[in-house]
């Protein structure tokens, strides 16, 4: 319960507790865009693999059990370097290191803890606010919190299948008011999404 109190907090209000961050020069953010798009290749490297890996192996084998140990290890080796970066300089935008280098970030916190998610998403929000990072990252990465957690999502950025394989939305907290809190993070109307991976959307939606 205070895990989902905290994630709701974070969607109300955005953090001010990093003011003093260091703001860095031109070089230094040619620098930070190279470290983040290495990041980024390692993080990704070995989930772009797994799929022939468990066709070779079989996904119950010792050898998977290795593979995603050493995923889990090289995980926490780049969420070191992630928290460096945001504990100096804060969640930079893509204005700031570009598109890649700016993903990076939410690739990373996406393989991160919980609690390093709960402490950076409000950095990421800032960010959003400012239409410097994808508002859909961040949907993602609140509502998915959400769901792991087995309670109803706040964005709508969650699909699964239904018992005959059709795409349905995970539940979704107070639906007929998506559209408002979406829109309170630059992100489009649900109905375009919903349109895009054949699911039926009816709710009227309220503002108030």
């Amino acid at each position: 319960m205070k895990r989902i109190f905290f994630i709701l907090m974070i969607v109300i209000f955005s953090s001010s507790i990093y003011g003093q961050l260091e703001q860095p020069t031109e070089k230094k953010l040619d620098s930070l865009k190279t470290k983040l798009e290495t990041l980024f290749m390692e993080d990704q490297l070995f989930r772009r693999l797994y799929q022939d890996a468990e066709k070779k192996f079989g996904k119950d084998s010792d050898e998977m059990e290795y593979f995603w140990k050493v995923v889990e290890e090289q995980d926490k080796r780049i969420e070191i370097e992630f928290i460096k970066i945001l504990e100096k300089y804060g969640w930079l935008g893509s204005n700031q290191v570009g598109r890649l280098a700016n993903g990076a970030l939410f690739s990373i916190i996406q393989h991160s803890s919980i609690e390093t998610k709960e402490k950076y998403a409000p950095l990421m929000k800032e960010s959003v606010l400012r239409k410097e990072s994808q508002p859909m990252h961040y949907a993602r990465l609140m509502d998915r919190m959400l769901v792991n957690d087995n309670k109803p999502q706040i964005y709508g950025s969650q699909t699964t299948n239904d018992k005959n394989g059709n795409a349905i939305f995970f539940e979704i907290e107070k639906p007929e008011f998506v559209n408002k809190r979406r829109k309170e993070i630059n992100l489009d109307g649900i109905e375009s999404f919903a349109k895009e991976r054949s699911i039926e959307w009816n709710i009227t939606q309220k503002e108030k």
